[in-house]
């Protein structure tokens, strides 16, 4: 014998609670809403009337008003500053090329019996950075190969041989030659 589930309560009875019930809840939703803004919308009536009252609060909205936009002025006064400050440093950096480039075409440009002992970058206040070189050679002729391919690159303008002397130092039966050059390195 098996069991089974009589429902004795008739089914109109049931749909009219079932709808009794979920018309009772949006119901309640509903008022408890308007009852929210309402609550909401009196707050803020009291808050404004009661500011509107006070005649020393018109007195502070302006004061307020007027340091607000002064301090916008002044922010806006520091970033011309910073955006004129930036202008100033892309305009230097633009006209100058990478130092890391100066030393990749400087090493293209060596010879092998050139050495350089000493190498110094000026980037004074014109556009042109001031390289100086010092170092040896086997001999003259070396010297002089290394000064012509340097003159021959676009990159370094002004090419001057400050000094070349032959020091003490022998290698392989001729002597070292110090020397110390300067040039411009042309921006880009």
């Amino acid at each position: 014998m098996a069991l089974r589930d009589v429902n004795l309560i008739a089914t109109d009875i049931l749909e009219r609670r079932y709808l009794l019930r979920h018309l009772f809840m949006w119901c309640g939703g509903l008022i408890a809403v308007v009852a929210l803004m309402m609550g909401i919308y009196a707050y803020q009536s009291r808050i404004f009337y009661a500011a509107k009252q006070d005649p020393s609060n018109g007195k502070n909205y302006s004061a307020v008003l007027t340091t607000v936009t002064d301090e916008i002025k002044k922010g806006q006064q520091e970033r011309n500053i910073a955006l004129q400050e930036r202008a100033q440093l892309v305009a230097l950096t633009a006209a100058q090329r990478p130092y890391s480039s100066v030393m990749a075409k400087l090493a293209e440009t060596m010879n092998d019996q050139t050495w350089l002992q000493q190498l110094a970058l000026d980037t004074g206040h014109g556009r042109l950075a001031r390289l100086k070189l010092a170092g040896s050679s086997v001999s003259h002729a070396s010297l002089g190969d290394f000064i012509q391919r340097l003159s021959g690159d676009p990159m370094f303008r002004g090419v001057v041989l400050k000094s070349s002397q032959e020091s003490e130092t022998r290698i392989s039966g001729g002597s070292l030659v110090q020397f110390q050059i300067e040039c411009d390195i042309v921006g880009r």
